[in-house]
């Protein structure tokens, strides 16, 4: 199969590597600036910066373009598109309909994962039209399952699911970054700081994951009465560590919904 990745920015390149390595698939990347995708040529990915051109020969098109980007694409290209299964992974997306206008709706899906699909650790989020057959919808679903889990949701979620999920990596990695240098501020070394921080996230993921518990429950396993981590959390607490981070993730949110509502009000 034929993929051709429209837009190899951050998340694009990613999910090329992705498929090329996990799905084994044939990779077309794209980008106006081909000297900056240059490095995936070396592990057997296709490269141009001729989009137009690129999806003449894709059995899948993904795109990977900024948001005020992709309805224009699609309107240029709608007679291409419309023969050929679609897959819209671009941050604040226009919605199907949106796009739907150019291209009709039976071979087009929206989709938003993040950046850890580049290692096969993404989260995966995706929509398909009521048109869309159910061989091609999992034909998408494998597709998207190598950039890691994948869940199918209602359309009305995808501006709250591009700012948990899709933002999720910034918010994390911030997260990492402070215990990183709060281990150097006690006098720990720069990389055993770094190690423990990263490992200890990837442990506590695993561990929600795996045991079914919600987080709170685990938390509690480790809040000892009159222990060390009670007054780490009361000064976590202190701070206002939770509300940062509803406050961020809800304003994402908003952000995310202005932008696809502005997008689609647009005739590019």
């Amino acid at each position: 199969m034929n993929i051709t990745v429209v837009g190899a920015g951050t998340i694009g390149e990613a999910i090329s590597v992705a498929l090329k390595n996990r799905g084994g698939y044939d990779v077309t990347a794209t980008r106006r600036n081909v000297s900056k995708i240059e490095t995936l040529a070396g592990l057997g990915i296709r490269v141009s910066s001729k989009s137009e051109e690129a999806i003449l020969d894709a059995d899948v098109v993904i795109l990977s373009l900024k948001p005020y980007d992709v309805l224009a694409f699609v309107k240029r290209n709608a007679r291409v598109l419309a023969e050929r299964t679609t897959i819209s992974m671009a941050a604040a997306l226009p919605p199907i309909s949106a796009m739907a206008r150019y291209t009709g709706d039976g071979r087009l899906m929206r989709a938003m994962t993040n950046i850890a699909a580049r290692v096969g650790g993404g989260f995966t989020v995706f929509c398909a039209p009521p048109g869309m057959q159910e061989r091609e919808k999992r034909e998408c679903r494998k597709i998207l399952e190598c950039f890691g889990e994948v869940m199918e949701v209602e359309e009305k979620y995808m501006d709250a699911l591009t700012a948990i999920s899709g933002s999720g990596p910034a918010y994390i990695l911030t997260v990492m970054e402070a215990m990183m240098y709060a281990g150097l501020k006690v006098g720990l070394p720069r990389d055993l700081a770094l190690k423990a921080s990263y490992e200890t996230i990837l442990g506590s993921a695993k561990l929600v994951s795996e045991s079914g518990n919600h987080p709170s429950v685990l938390k509690d396993l480790v809040v000892t009465p009159g222990g060390v981590t009670i007054d780490a959390i009361y000064e976590l607490e202190d701070s206002g560590i939770r509300t940062a981070f509803m406050r961020a993730i809800e304003s994402a949110t908003i952000k995310s919904r202005k932008i696809s509502e502005e997008i689609a009000s647009r005739d590019p």
